[in-house]
């Protein structure tokens, strides 16, 4: 073999070996939260005309703050926390208006209802190993709330699944953003939701 060619060969031998090694271990990230709707628009459902809120209040009632962990496969000691310094209730609430307008309902009516939603869970896990694979869930009280009046309650979830670069930031929030827009449908597509927020109060 020419020596050259050789060389050469045991570059890339050494290119694929390190390229594709699984890391020992991982590092914590902090992501900053920014809602972009990652639904398919014929995901959402279309709410009646009549469907309006005045404002949508979020409060995170989570007793751990961090949004979950990345761990290395196969080594349950290898793993490190995801984190963020972004406030959680102002990106829970810039994605929930959002979905509630591309549904067609009325966000900022005077006299509507108030839709008050309690952040009790967010959980991401990244399973590293060449690449990573994302998951994140969000778990949501939501109450619709008139003239001091409770008319409607109910408790949704959301989850999605993500893949690609390791300790991606694009990745966490692509996949968090989802999760945030799942659980908004699953409310929206409720016949008991749709029926009290024209009627609440």
């Amino acid at each position: 073999m020419i020596p050259r060619m050789r060389n050469n060969l045991i570059v890339a031998t050494a290119l694929v070996i390190f390229g594709c090694s699984t890391p020992s271990t991982v590092s914590p990230v902090a992501v900053p939260l920014q809602y972009k709707v990652q639904a398919k628009p014929a995901e959402f459902p279309t709410l009646p005309a009549c469907a309006a809120v005045s404002e949508v209040r979020v409060t995170d009632a989570r007793d751990n703050k961090n949004l979950g962990k990345r761990y290395v496969e196969g080594k349950s000691g290898a793993s490190a926390a995801v984190t963020t310094t972004s406030d959680v209730a102002d990106w829970v609430r810039s994605g929930a208006s959002d979905a509630l307008r591309r549904a067609g309902a009325s966000v900022g009516k005077s006299g509507a209802p108030v839709l008050r939603l309690t952040v009790n869970q967010i959980d991401t896990s990244e399973n590293v190993l060449h690449r990573s694979g994302y998951e994140g869930r969000i778990v949501v009280n939501a109450e619709l709330v008139s003239r001091g009046n409770s008319c409607f309650k109910d408790h949704l979830d959301g989850f999605a699944e993500n893949y690609g670069y390791a300790g991606s930031v694009e990745n966490y929030q692509e996949t968090l953003n989802h999760a945030l827009d799942r659980a908004m449908i699953r409310l929206m597509n409720s016949s008991d939701f749709k029926r009290a927020v024209c009627s609440c109060g």
